[in-house]
This record gives C-alpha cells, sequence and structure tokens, in this order.
C-alpha cells in the first residue's frame, strides 16, 4: 500500500493530473478501494517500517514497552481504559514469549489496537468531529514567496468527519459549486455553523507553462498573473446552503483567512503591491500583507505593513491576531521568521517570539493552546512552505528564549537551517523523517495535525517532493494516531467540529481621519547601561523602503541580476529614507508623530548625530494609535520603572525634523556623499599620494560604482582582496541578534572617526550640512542606489533604474 502511494504520489508531484486516469490498471482500483480499517492498519505498519522496527524481534518488543510507558504516563495524568491497559500489558507479556519475528509483528499490531483505544479514552474523543480540506499535493517550489493560484491541481473539497474512527464518513461542503479550483486556508466560526477559505478558480488546466520548475515558474509569473485568476476569500455554511465569494480583486490574490471575534475576516493578501526581496531580476514573485474585511466583504483595511512577508494569520483565544512577520532588514536574511501578534484594529503589532533567535529560521501558522499562554507551531526553515516539526511555543519563557520552544516531534528535521529547543518529557513522537502541517491544539497535551511521510526524491520537474498529507492525532506522551488518509489526495487543516467561546473584542481605536500616530519613549537610557545618561540627544525616525510590484511593470527590484550575490552595492537589500530626527529630553523621554501605516525604525543618536544604537527591525503604527516603550532596547516587554510623568509627555508630541534634502528622498551615494568628498577630500585622498592612498574619486569601477564608494567599504575594483572598510555596516549576512550600543554606524566607522580629528577638522572644514549627510549615510547602512530597477518601462526602452515611489511624512505637529 505504501509503495503504491508513493508511486502515484510522486508521478503526480508536477503540475500534470496523472492519477487518476482514464482505464486505470486493476491495481489502483483495489488500491483506492482498501478499507478504512485496513488503510489504518497500513499507517501503523508504515511507522514501523519508517523506524527500521518491523523486522527486528528485539526492536518490536521495546516498541510495545514504550507504548506501555505512554499509557502509564495518560494513566497518571487522567482515565484509561482499565481493559485497554490490561489487554495491552497481556499483550506485551504474549509478545515476550513469542517463537518467531511474524508472531511478534502479529502481537505488535494487536498492541497499537490497545494503544489506539487508550489514547482516544484518555483524550476523550469518541464523539469528536471534524472540518478539514482535501486537496492535490502542493507542485510548485517550496517557498514562502509562492502564494498564488497554480500553487496546486484543482481538486479536492471541504469535507466533515463524523468521528474518529476510521470507518467514519465524511461529507463535501461545496461540492463543486465554486467550479473547478481548489481550497487554501481554513477557519471555523465560533459557533462551529460557517468556514471562511480561500478558493482558486482553474477551470483551464493545466497553465501555459510548467509551474512546477523554480525557473520555469518564477520567470512567467507576470504572464500567469495576467491569465490565472487570483485566490479569492469565501465563506461556506456547513448545513448544506450555497457557499459565498467575498473578495473579487481582478489581480491580487487573497487567501488564509481567519475570523476575528468580531465576525471581521483577517487574511493575507499581495495587494499591498510589494516584490519579494530574493530570487532573480526575472522572477515577479509578490511579498503578502495582512488585510481585514468587514463580514460580507464591503469594506477592506489594511491591518499590517511590512517590506517583506505577513502571513499565516490566525485569532488567538485573547482575541489578538498571531501570524509570522519576515523581515530583511540589517539582520541574517534566513533567520528572522518570528512569531508577531496584532490587535484587530491594527494596533500594537509587535514580536512575540522568536524575533531574535537564530533557530529555528521560522515559526508558521501558530494558534493558541486552550487554557494556557503557549502556542503551537510549525518549525520551518527560509525559504520552506509552513512545513516541518511541531512545536510548542511559550512566551512567558522570554522573547527569546530557547527553553520556551517545546519539540513534540524531535524525529522530523526542520527543513532548512537549524533547529532549538528541547524534545517533550519522555522524548516526542517518534518520527524518522516526513513533515508536518497545520496543527491544531484539542488541548494542552493533545493536537490535531497533518502528516507526510518521508520519500526519496521523485523524478518530477524540479525534483519536488510529494507524499500526501493524513490527518492525525498526536499528543505530549509521544503517541501518533491516523484519524484519515485519503489515497490520492492530502488531508490538512483540521480543526475539531465544536462550539468555541469567542474571544473578547478589542476596542477599536484607529481614527481614519488621522495621518499620524504617537510614539513616546518613557528613558532612552533604560535599556543602555553602558552608556552615560545624557549621551543620547535625537532619535533618528528612518524607514527601509520595500520593492514596489504592480500589475504593470510586475516587480521593480532593488537589486538586479541574483539576489543572493555579494555585490558591494547591496550591503542591504532595500534603499533607506529619513523622515527626521526628534529631540530628547533632559530626563532621556521624548514623544513624536510617525506617519501611520508606514514601518519605521528608530536610531538613538549622540550631540553630533552620530548613531550611539540602531534598531535592527521595524515597526508599523494605525493613525491615531499612540504607543510608548521604556527606552532603547529591543524584544522586551516591560513597563517603564519610574513613576514621574516623563518631560516629554508634558508638551504636544513633536513631528520629525527632516533632513536638509528632505523627508520623501531616498539615500544615494552619488547624490548624497560624493560631492561632499569632491568638494572636501578628493584634494589630499585621489588615490596617487603615497601618504594619503585612499583613493576618493568619483571615477567609474568596473562593476559601475564609484571608486570612492569601493574605497569606503574596503573594495578592491576588479578584484577579490578585501581592505580596510572604512564604514560599519550591519547587512542581510549579520546574525539575528539584538544590537549592542556603538557596534554598528558611525561611531565605529574609521571614515567619520578620522573626520573628527584635528587635522581633518583643519583641512575638511565640514559645513554642519555637510557631516549630517555623511553621519546619517554611514548610519543608514551606507546604501548606494537611491531608486528601483524598472525593467518593463512604458516607451519599451533597455531596463533602467528609475522607480521613486511616494512616501508619506508628518509634516506638522498635532495640537500646534
Amino acid at each position: 500500500e505504501w509503495a503504491i502511494a508513493m508511486k502515484v504520489g510522486g508521478e503526480n508531484s508536477g503540475q500534470a493530473l496523472v492519477w487518476p486516469k482514464p482505464k486505470a490498471p486493476e491495481w489502483f482500483a483495489r488500491w483506492m478501494a482498501v478499507p478504512a480499517a485496513a488503510r489504518l492498519e497500513a499507517d501503523w505498519v508504515r511507522q514501523a517500517v519508517s523506524l527500521g522496527t518491523h523486522r527486528d524481534a528485539a526492536r518490536l518488543l521495546a516498541s510495545v514497552d514504550a507504548m506501555v510507558a505512554r499509557a502509564e504516563r495518560m494513566a497518571a495524568h487522567g482515565t484509561v481504559p482499565a481493559a485497554a491497559m490490561a489487554d495491552l500489558r497481556a499483550t506485551r507479556r504474549r509478545m515476550a514469549t513469542a517463537s518467531d519475528t511474524a508472531a511478534r509483528q502479529a502481537l505488535w499490531l494487536a498492541a497499537r489496537r490497545c494503544l489506539r483505544a487508550a489514547v482516544m479514552a484518555h483524550h476523550g474523543l469518541a464523539a469528536e468531529r471534524l472540518v478539514f480540506v482535501k486537496q492535490f499535493a502542493a507542485h510548485t517550489v517550496r517557498n514562502i514567496t509562492r502564494s498564488y493560484p497554480w500553487k496546486h491541481k484543482p481538486g479536492g473539497d471541504i469535507f466533515v468527519l463524523a468521528g474518529l474512527k476510521p470507518d467514519a464518513g465524511a461529507e463535501a461542503v461545496l461540492k463543486g459549486r465554486p467550479g473547478p479550483g481548489y481550497v487554501w486556508g481554513l477557519d471555523l466560526w465560533w459557533d462551529a455553523d460557517r468556514v471562511v477559505f480561500a478558493y482558486a478558480s482553474l477551470p483551464q488546466w493545466p497553465p501555459p507553462v510548467n509551474t512546477a520548475h523554480y525557473l520555469t515558474e518564477g520567470n512567467n509569473v507576470y504572464k500567469l498573473r495576467q491569465e490565472i485568476e487570483p485566490l479569492h476569500i469565501w465563506e461556506a455554511p456547513l448545513d448544506g446552503s450555497a457557499p459565498r465569494q467575498l473578495t473579487r480583486h481582478r489581480y491580487w490574490s487573497d487567501f488564509e483567512p481567519t475570523y476575528c471575534a468580531s465576525g471581521d475576516i483577517v487574511f493575507a493578501s499581495d495587494r499591498c503591491g510589494r516584490s519579494a526581496q530574493c530570487g532573480q531580476e526575472s522572477y515577479d514573485h509578490a511579498n503578502p500583507n495582512l488585510y481585514i474585511m468587514s463580514p460580507d466583504g464591503s469594506r477592506v483595511r489594511r491591518l499590517t505593513d511590512n517590506k517583506d512577508i505577513d502571513r499565516y494569520p490566525h485569532s488567538l483565544d485573547d482575541g489578538r491576531i498571531a501570524y509570522t512577520h519576515w523581515e530583511y532588514q540589517e539582520r541574517h536574511f534566513m533567520e528572522v521568521h518570528a512569531i508577531w501578534t496584532v490587535r484587530p484594529d491594527g494596533t500594537m503589532s509587535d514580536a512575540l517570539f522568536k524575533h531574535h533567535m537564530r533557530a529555528p529560521c521560522g515559526l508558521r501558522d501558530t494558534r493558541s493552546i486552550p487554557g494556557t499562554g503557549r502556542l503551537v507551531s510549525i518549525a520551518t526553515g527560509h525559504h520552506t512552505f509552513a512545513y516541518g516539526p511541531v512545536v510548542i511555543a511559550d512566551p512567558q519563557q522570554g522573547t527569546n528564549a530557547e527553553a520556551g520552544i517545546e519539540i513534540l516531534t524531535p524525529g522530523v528535521r526542520v527543513q532548512e537551517g537549524k533547529m532549538a529547543g528541547t524534545p517533550s518529557a519522555g522524548g516526542g513522537v517518534a518520527d524518522r523523517g516526513g513533515l508536518y502541517h497545520t496543527p491544531w491544539a484539542l488541548s494542552d497535551r493533545c493536537f490535531l495535525v497533518s502528516y507526510a511521510y518521508a520519500r526519496p526524491r521523485c523524478p518530477a520537474p524540479g525534483g519536488v517532493d510529494s507524499n500526501g498529507f493524513g490527518i492525525y492525532l498526536i499528543d505530549t506522551y509521544g503517541n501518533k494516531e491516523l484519524v484519515t488518509r485519503d489515497p490520492l489526495l492530502s488531508c490538512v487543516f483540521p480543526i475539531p467540529l465544536r462550539r468555541r467561546v469567542r474571544p473578547p473584542i478589542p476596542a477599536d481605536v484607529v481614527s481614519p481621519g488621522q495621518q499620524a500616530a504617537v510614539c513616546y519613549v518613557t528613558d532612552v537610557c533604560d535599556g543602555m547601561p553602558e552608556v552615560p545618561r545624557g549621551t543620547v540627544k535625537y532619535i533618528r525616525v528612518a524607514q527601509h523602503v520595500g520593492w514596489p510590484l504592480d500589475d504593470v511593470r510586475g516587480a521593480m527590484h532593488y537589486i538586479p541580476g541574483v539576489a543572493g550575490q555579494r555585490h558591494l552595492g547591496f550591503r542591504s537589500w532595500s534603499p533607506v529614507r529619513v523622515l527626521g530626527d526628534v529631540p530628547v529630553e533632559g530626563d532621556g523621554s521624548a514623544s513624536f508623530l510617525v506617519p501611520s501605516d508606514t514601518a519605521v525604525y528608530f536610531q538613538a543618536l549622540d550631540a553630533r548625530h552620530m548613531e550611539v544604537r540602531r534598531m535592527r527591525s521595524m515597526v508599523s503604527f494605525k493613525a491615531g494609535e499612540t504607543r510608548g516603550c521604556r527606552g532603547c532596547h529591543e524584544s522586551e516587554a516591560r513597563a517603564p520603572a519610574q513613576a514621574a510623568a516623563p518631560m516629554a509627555l508634558r508638551k504636544p508630541p513633536r513631528a520629525p525634523t527632516p533632513p536638509p534634502w528632505g523627508a520623501q528622498r531616498l539615500l544615494g551615494y552619488e547624490w548624497l556623499v560624493q560631492p561632499i568628498l569632491d568638494r572636501r577630500c578628493v584634494r589630499c585622498h585621489d588615490g596617487q599620494q603615497p601618504k594619503t592612498p585612499f583613493d576618493l574619486r568619483a571615477t567609474r569601477a568596473p562593476d559601475g560604482l564609484l571608486r570612492s564608494y569601493h574605497t569606503l567599504l574596503g573594495s578592491v575594483p576588479g578584484s577579490k582582496k578585501r581592505g580596510r572598510a572604512l564604514v560599519s555596516c550591519s547587512d542581510r549576512f549579520s546574525n539575528a541578534s539584538v544590537s549592542k550600543p556603538l557596534e554598528f554606524g558611525s561611531h565605529k566607522s574609521p571614515f567619520i572617526l578620522a573626520l573628527l580629528d584635528a587635522l581633518h577638522q583643519k583641512e575638511a572644514r565640514l559645513s554642519d550640512a555637510e557631516w549630517l549627510s555623511l553621519v546619517t549615510w554611514v548610519d543608514a547602512n551606507a546604501p548606494y542606489h537611491d531608486a528601483f530597477y524598472n525593467k518593463r518601462r512604458p516607451d519599451g526602452g533597455k531596463p533602467k533604474r528609475d522607480v521613486v515611489p511616494k512616501l508619506p511624512v508628518v509634516t506638522v505637529d498635532r495640537g500646534r
């Protein structure tokens, strides 16, 4: 049975629908007709074979010993039927005296039947019903940026499973009414009477190009998006009534919906018009953010602002929305896929767990564990789908505490990168490979999951792995029991069909009539004990600007070519603009305005406007939101210590004072820095004088960059040799950790420090505006380009870096 499943799954792993086929051979019909009870037993055999237990008498006996131990642990925490326990122990005794391997195999299967009865009774699941999705396994490249309607072949439905026993019937919900296509994402209303989901309508299949190959798909995304209808959000009653479509955008895909307690629906969407900051110049992949709409779909508003990806939203038991927040911002691009939360009105968007941890790369598909502050999630790689080990995340252990990760399935390796955390007590679920998907916590000890067994790489284009997911019950004792498996389709998104307590409905504090939010810091020195009080005089407000994407020009990249290259001009993966500086009061406090729905970051500056500490992340605010923090820190959740009202809060919040070049202009090396070098530095540093060897001229290097930029970055044009870098950067190959005071930027840059010595004070004689330009540029990670690359110009001309987005600013103090 398993061998046939691997054959059929492998041959179906491309975009072509190989199985079922007309005039299918007799073995295929027999395999499809295997009874549910036999398929359950076959699954137990799969587990034994995958662990290498099936042909070793000693391992078979040890496996039953482990079953007895798990049952005893269950009995210590609740009810286990006495008959099941007695039968299990009796089976173990018979097994100890069995004469051959075949006899022990039969007894091992008998032990599994006893254990299953004990597991189902212990967790009280006799009457449990499920709603879940059947779909073909994904055939596209397993990358988080692949959120497209052609990800799966058309087929499947939403099903209601009558029980958790092998022969329970499953009834379809949609019954083909939305037309050919498939379901992506599922959530159940609190009264368990309706579901919300995304649907890909695919009346014409297959697509005109091979979407199973990463190059073919990537190079044709622009074409495919013009020809294939995007994903839309739908809702369906579970009483058999007709489903209704809620979103209808002609170009942007809406997917992964979740209900809010108010009835509003949060979903991921690429309608934010952001391009993925990875891949190749020929790609047009999109980065989704989160949106929210009214129950009937009539009003859609943006919920989060991220230049990269916000995905996998799920309502938590306290009413917040948990989601995966992925960012490329001055830290290692593979390590920052953290759990964030946001209120349904878009306020209080912030990191909850793993924001500064290197491993695992990401946590996705995060949901509440009832009655606890903990979460169940999937540990993933960077480029992958939300497949991997099942973990329990406990933010109460600390926002970035490895002790907060309990691994329920330690036998499953994370697909990319390293794993962190500790296996569950007793060792967790025994697996040897495979992948988990879409977890749901039934209790603090019992979970529904989707699981696919490991298989060799199949010969499909692109080497896509494919072996259909089945729905399983796993628990903290280490048990793993099949709930349902379709021989041809994956079974995913399992949700218990039961009424749940609706979360509280947070008050909406957003003020649509305003264009700004208020930020305040009670004491910028809090979090920097090594920095003398009074050092920080200003806070700089800046923004890393995301790559744009639209339906006319496609993706407008900052990095042309291959994004993984270490091209000197791409130390950072996005351009920077500075909104301005705000003063810090004598007690270390500050209060200021920032534009709403704009992902900004902050830098603490000294009296010379030199960076003391930088924020290597981002945060956005909603219009009218007022939000503060203790001081200059990251990923901490403690209230301010002082009792007295901070000085800055006794005054109206200030608008940032824009730099001399304006708050809407992106920093560019050639117009901001090189003219200053020409005026003040080149007469001594022209590369021709032995005593001043640095070449700061505006001549072109072979890569098109100015030689002066090579000099400042420690590069020798046309050579792999590296000299001494004269500016300090934190780029996309840095780690995920919290930055330290004076770790990067102008205070760590020999170029800036040299300008402060007596010789250069006399010879260079920088104006205040010139000094501010240089230190701001260095603190912004020394960007070179100030525009995006347009590969589809309206005049049909050659690609050119000429796209400069219009960006919001705050120009007037509130209250004045």
